[in-house]
């Protein structure tokens, strides 16, 4: 929708041609991003106060008229100088920023000003406010607080639009120079990232060279042939004030048989995975899947319709301790009840978990929480201009917990399946490397809250396990995984990615294979943990790698590499435009 050709100086026009190259290479994995960053520099609209937007680079300064940004937002109409920054951003898809800036939250205005008051939001606006600043040229935290105040309770619901209409002062300041090194460091971590996942991806494809497996089982995506029963029981975290929901699915079978946890994310329920509870169950598993009522999709549309505060940091020991609780409590049960007896084996128990239900079930298979990573970590992304991962917001939050208690290990637990975890800051090196049981850790190459190689891939190459498993799901987001009819929070369509149902059959597989062949000890599931068979297995629109061996100094390396070769460009200038004027600009409006 946007397009200008302005007369530009040969070596701006060389450099920002080289940006547009880079950026295309990787406009699926910046595309949240850019959006984000262009909705805030482009459409600041306080219609109460503000006449202009001031766009400063060093000591010259350029201005867009609301007007113009106000047609735009409401008609879609492009004048040519917004033409022109929309071109500089990269931004292609006008239609989906007025979309976005247009869709209300549905959040009560109690609800939001309770977010604010927390540390996460603070940070966050803090982070905002450093590009949107007000017209004294000060970080914009307080204003952008006001304007999200004033804009939620407006009866058309709080949106992006709304709020920088309601942004205070006479003009909002948007330093240019700053911006473009925001973006330089977003390209930066892109492509290290990015030479992070081919490596692994190339070292799952090396594998499958080297491997001669043969696969005679039945298919493990499908159904069992053991029918199962489902109950609907209640367990009590001593930390709580009131009793948990739980779901447990029985095989029926005479022997005693493992038990699979399965521990949902934040803002989840224990809908999500009930296809991968039932999958198991089918196969001769138990499974036990709690509700952590604190963070379930339940709390947190009571949070957003104004009935409840949002968690806090005591979450990070409530979790790991309601899988605790909940083994105590089953185990008592089935000891004292002559009809269940025996029919678990509680010295045999496996965990699965998703996100925050990741770092639960890493928390009890073994992974040390560590308050001086988690302090010196947090420290350093106070001070980054920019962060990419907004897990470690959340991670930052658990240092109280941290600093009380390290260790929330259950010997019961003997095997781990961690999807999506949080783990860079909370654990890090040390604290994963504590971990002394089977472990496979899941990610995928487009999950924008806890990214692969900084929540996954590093945090896999600490583990001192012989018995691990890394998964990069292609092109996998933090989403695909989750049962669309289950109890989970509305995301927007371009963060779930493409159709879940495609991905259920793989983690059935994976999940199935791991847990029977560390659990049942069965070593004839061991050829189906390798490349050769997720091969196999493979249909669009996902692929996946899956690799045994990453160690540290590899990661390390491949980034170093990245450094060293460098992006071999120089920040834009804005002096390097010269005699630009609206009648040089060319629009093209789609």
């Amino acid at each position: 929708m946007f397009q200008c050709i302005p007369r530009l100086n040969p070596r701006l026009h060389q450099l920002f041609f080289e940006r547009q190259r880079r950026f295309s290479r990787l406009n699926s994995r910046l595309v949240a991003l850019s959006m984000g960053i262009v909705s805030s520099v482009l459409t600041a609209i306080p219609a109460l106060g503000a006449e202009q937007i001031t766009i400063s680079y060093g000591p010259a300064e350029s201005s867009v008229s609301i007007n113009e940004i106000q047609q735009f937002a409401k008609q879609g109409k492009v004048t040519p100088i917004l033409s022109l920054y929309g071109t500089l951003l990269k931004l292609k898809d006008g239609e989906k920023l007025r979309k976005i800036l247009q869709t209300p939250l549905e959040a009560s205005p109690w609800s939001v000003g309770q977010f604010l008051d927390t540390p996460t939001g603070s940070v966050l606006l803090t982070r905002i406010g450093k590009v949107l600043k007000t017209d004294k040229n000060e970080n914009g935290y307080a204003a952008l607080r006001i304007a999200i105040g004033q804009a939620s309770a407006h009866p058309e619901g709080l949106t992006i639009l709304r709020i920088l209409e309601e942004f205070p002062g006479e003009s909002i300041r948007v330093d240019l120079n700053f911006s473009l090194e925001l973006l330089e460091d977003v390209l930066q971590i892109l492509v290290e990232d990015e030479l992070v996942i081919q490596s692994v991806e190339q070292q799952a494809q090396q594998a499958k060279i080297n491997e001669n497996y043969t696969f005679n089982l039945p298919d493990p995506r499908k159904k069992g042939l053991i029918p199962w029963t489902e109950e609907e029981l209640t367990f009590r975290n001593p930390n709580r004030d009131q009793p948990s929901p739980l779901r447990l699915y029985l095989p029926q079978v005479k022997k005693p048989v493992p038990l699979i946890v399965i521990s949902h994310g934040l803002g989840s329920d224990p809908q999500t995975f009930s296809y991968i509870a039932e999958h198991l169950a089918s196969h001769g598993f138990a499974v036990a899947v709690p509700e952590h009522i604190d963070t379930s999709a339940n709390t947190f549309a009571r949070f957003f319709e104004g009935f409840e505060r949002p968690p806090n940091p005591s979450v990070f020991a409530n979790r790991p301790l309601d899988i605790t609780s909940l083994l105590d409590e089953l185990e008592a049960k089935y000891q004292s009840n002559p009809v269940w007896k025996r029919k678990i084996d509680f010295n045999n128990v496996g965990i699965l978990g998703q996100s925050f239900g990741g770092y639960t079930a890493l928390a009890v298979a073994g992974a040390e929480m560590n308050p001086e990573n988690l302090t010196e970590g947090c420290r350093k992304s106070e001070d980054r201009r920019i962060t990419l991962n907004i897990s470690t917001l959340l991670q930052c939050r658990s240092l109280e917990v941290a600093s009380q208690q390290k260790n929330f290990e259950d010997p019961r637990i003997k095997a781990v399946i961690a999807i999506n975890p949080l783990t860079s800051l909370i654990f890090g090196e040390e604290g994963m490397s504590q971990i002394r049981i089977p472990t496979m850790i899941i990610g995928g190459t487009k999950d924008y809250v806890t990214p692969a190689v900084t929540e996954q891939i590093k945090p896999y190459s600490w583990l001192k396990t012989s018995r691990k498993h890394l998964v990069l799901v292609e092109p996998g987001t933090h989403f695909s995984f989750l049962r669309e009819s289950g109890g989970r929070l509305t995301v927007p369509p371009k963060l779930i990615g493409p159709d879940p149902n495609f991905a259920y059959p793989y983690l059935k597989a994976l999940s199935l294979t791991f847990f029977d062949t560390y659990l049942q000890k069965n070593s004839d599931y061991y050829p189906y943990l390798s490349q050769t068979y997720i091969s196999s297995i493979e249909s669009q629109p996902f692929s996946l790698s899956l690799i045994e061996d990453l160690s540290s100094e590899q990661v390390r390396q491949v980034v170093k590499d990245s450094q060293m070769s460098g992006l071999e460009s120089q920040p834009l200038s804005l002096s390097l435009i010269e005699d630009l004027s609206v009648e040089q600009v060319k629009l093209n409006s789609d």
